[in-house]
């Protein structure tokens, strides 16, 4: 079962430096300047571990009035990625827009249900998507 960790949450202390390891690793391709210590004190930040394994982190963020995500995973994760993302959908009733940076990602964000909306740009829209699991 997936666990989800927030920085306030004592357990994350417990994968915190795995997390920064993972996300400095993954930086270049998330496109984003901000340091792991921004990140997690800025957005609404969710780590999912899954029987002690760290599996990644999704974070959500504001920018020109849009809710964005964005996220960084272990390699060999690819269905709990999926997981992790439909379940954090599930905790906004608005649209969500995510920008792909490559292939791997746009299938990630296709499969946990967005669509492309132009280019790199998807959305999720929540009025499309009821009875989310």
């Amino acid at each position: 079962m997936i666990k989800v960790i927030i920085p306030p949450n004592p357990d994350f202390k417990l994968y915190k430096t795995e997390l920064k390891k993972l996300y400095k690793e993954s930086q270049k391709r998330l496109c984003d300047p901000n340091d792991f210590d921004f990140v997690t004190k800025n957005t609404l930040f969710y780590g999912f571990v899954d029987q002690k394994e760290l599996i990644g982190g999704i974070y959500f963020f504001k920018e020109n009035e849009k809710l964005f995500m964005n996220g960084f995973a272990g390699r060999k994760h690819f269905d709990k990625n999926i997981e992790c993302v439909k379940m954090s959908l599930n905790w906004f009733n608005c649209d969500i827009y995510a920008e792909a940076q490559n292939k791997a990602s746009a299938i990630s964000l296709l499969k946990s249900g967005f669509k492309r909306k132009e280019g790199k740009l998807f959305v999720y829209k929540q009025w499309e998507n009821p009875g989310k699991d």
